[in-house]
């Protein structure tokens, strides 16, 4: 007889095991204790999700990929917009909205991903934001005596992330 997959008990699930993520971090939790904290069995777990690092990917990707595409989208937008200033605001904006409808998850991607394909996701957001830093500030320092170079841009790249990470932790 083939097993009907509820919704109800893929939301259990999936809640059960951010809690997890976010206390014990991907490679401390286990699918036997997100499992029991959903009120299922463990191998009802497996039905929903081939394994741990699938269930970790469905949790922490779409915020990942929102992220991301906030990030990259901006680059058309640069000159759309035209004030670096307007720009950085908005994208602010959003992100501080999408850390407090998602902020334990935020958190289990930056601090809590070490042993998945997410373990670097910070420096990459670091990187992109960088780069667009680069691209808002460059044509208004080339004229200036002092040559900015690519360690200025990472900190200032670096600061607003961790300044966002202390918001959330907080």
């Amino acid at each position: 007889m083939v097993q009907v997959l509820k919704e109800n008990v893929k939301e259990k699930i999936y809640q059960a095991a951010i809690e997890e993520f976010y206390k014990k971090g991907f490679l401390k939790a286990k699918m036997q204790d997100i499992a029991k904290k959903a009120g299922i069995s463990t191998g009802l777990t497996y039905s929903y999700y081939n394994n741990k690092e699938d269930l970790f990917a469905a949790i922490v990707e779409p915020v990942y990929k929102e992220i991301l595409q906030l990030l990259e989208n901006e680059e058309g937008r640069d000159s759309e917009i035209g004030d670096p200033v307007n720009l950085f605001e908005q994208e602010s904006a959003f992100i501080l909205q999408l850390l407090r409808q998602k902020r334990e998850i935020f958190l289990i991607l930056i601090d809590h991903s070490k042993g998945t394909k997410f373990e670097k996701a910070k420096d990459q957001i670091i990187n992109v934001i960088k780069e667009h830093i680069k691209r808002q500030l460059s044509p208004k320092v080339s004229s200036q005596i002092y040559k900015i170079d690519e360690a200025f841009y990472h900190i200032l790249a670096n600061n607003f992330i961790e300044g966002l990470l202390e918001i959330a932790r907080h």
